[in-house]
């Protein structure tokens, strides 16, 4: 009986002994399944996920405008960006998030701050804090349709500081059109020319919402590798809505950028405007026309320092664009020029320290400036950010 119940024990031990055996060999395969499927998950995000880019970009200002004491405004007349005087601001804070893959891209841009603030109507203030929201498709492997709320291609210039070379915008960059809402077809042509065509409605800060279509033609052609040339067309009518009589604006921009060095960079631009039924005073059913530019030069030295000059220029003597003003007595649209001098330390690749010098003067004895008591402007702008 007693060899019986040994034979049962010996039995019984080897089943548990067994058991312990097999328990971690079906846990190691059931957890290899498991790392298996995690991988792949893994994998599979990461894939989606490489063709997406994230960006943060911030700037401060402080806009010292000199000999102000008689202003009571807090607003610099004519500011693209960096707009409130004497006071330490923010000029956007932004978070970009962009798409790019083979035959699909896309990207979203929200901002704030005071340059936001520029680029809208009070009655479409849901804009301002939408730079661009846009995606595209690939329909050929030289050929691209984008859709959505788009960056204008009109001027060098934008009202982000980190984009310019002088964070300041002159007063013709303040004057040009803005975004368009709709769709842009892009072709390559070849390596040295492209062009794209635009349709949609036009967002502009000169003009305001409307519900006519705009057309744009854009042009860039670069003969060297250290020669662009680039002309842009903005076409529509840009009467309000219902509004009559119609007018229709043609924008047309020239950009010529060259750099003989590595250091040196020039930048010259050239604007001319036209619109129908847009002449102050009696003549106000005929055309009025706009002409205004720039020529900057630019020094980079110590690879982080780098120094530009600028010359600007902006006439607009029927008003269209600007509105009534008094020369002499007599009722014309606004005429400036100025001078910008700026410096720029980047201690590293994503971010910068400016200081600017710049002198704006409307000729014939105009108040413009300074609550409409002086006709020059003179102001210290200092601005840093960084952006990656």
């Amino acid at each position: 009986m007693m060899l019986k119940k040994d034979k049962y024990a010996v039995i019984l031990f080897g089943l548990i002994l067994l058991l312990f055996l097999l328990v971690p060999a079906i846990t190691l395969k059931s957890q290899n399944k498991v790392d298996s499927l995690t991988d792949e998950l893994k994998s599979k995000v990461i894939g989606r996920l490489k063709n997406f880019s994230f960006g943060l970009y911030v700037d401060a200002y402080v806009n010292m405008v000199l000999n102000s004491k008689n202003d009571t405004s807090n607003i610099v007349p004519f500011s693209g960006n960096c707009p409130v005087q004497n006071q330490i601001r923010l000029n956007v804070a932004a978070v970009e998030v962009a798409y790019n893959a083979e035959k699909v891209r896309g990207k979203i841009a929200i901002q704030y701050g005071d340059a936001p603030n520029l680029l809208a109507a009070p009655n479409a203030q849901f804009i301002k804090n939408l730079r661009q929201a846009n995606f595209g498709f690939r329909i050929s492997p030289k050929i691209w349709v984008d859709m959505g709320y788009m960056l204008n291609p009109v001027g060098y210039e934008s009202s982000w500081p980190v984009i310019n070379q002088l964070s300041t915008v002159t007063v013709g960059g303040y004057f040009e059109p803005s975004n368009i809402l709709g769709t842009k077809v892009s072709v390559l042509i070849s390596e040295k020319f492209n062009m794209s065509f635009i349709i949609g409605n036009p967002y502009s800060l000169a003009y305001s919402k409307n519900t006519n279509l705009a057309g744009m033609v854009v042009f860039n052609f670069k003969p060297l590798s250290n020669f662009t040339i680039t002309y842009n067309n903005f076409f529509g009518n840009q009467a309000a809505v219902n509004e009559e009589p119609t007018n229709v604006l043609s924008y047309n921009n020239i950009i010529l950028d060259y750099s003989p060095v590595k250091q040196l960079q020039f930048v010259g631009q050239l604007d001319f405007a036209a619109e129908t039924n847009a002449r102050l005073g009696a003549d106000s059913n005929m055309m009025a026309t706009m002409f205004s530019g720039f020529f900057q030069g630019r020094y980079i030295f110590y690879d982080h320092f780098s120094v530009t000059g600028r010359f600007e220029f902006f006439n607009d003597p029927d008003g269209f664009l600007s509105g009534p003003y008094y020369y002499d007595g007599q009722e014309r649209g606004l005429m400036t020029y100025g001078i910008t001098l700026g410096f720029e330390y980047k201690p590293v690749k994503i971010g910068y320290v400016r200081a600017e010098y710049r002198y704006l003067n409307s000729s014939h004895g105009n108040y413009v400036f300074h609550n409409l008591n002086s006709d020059n402007l003179q102001a210290i702008i200092f601005t840093t950010g960084v952006r990656f």
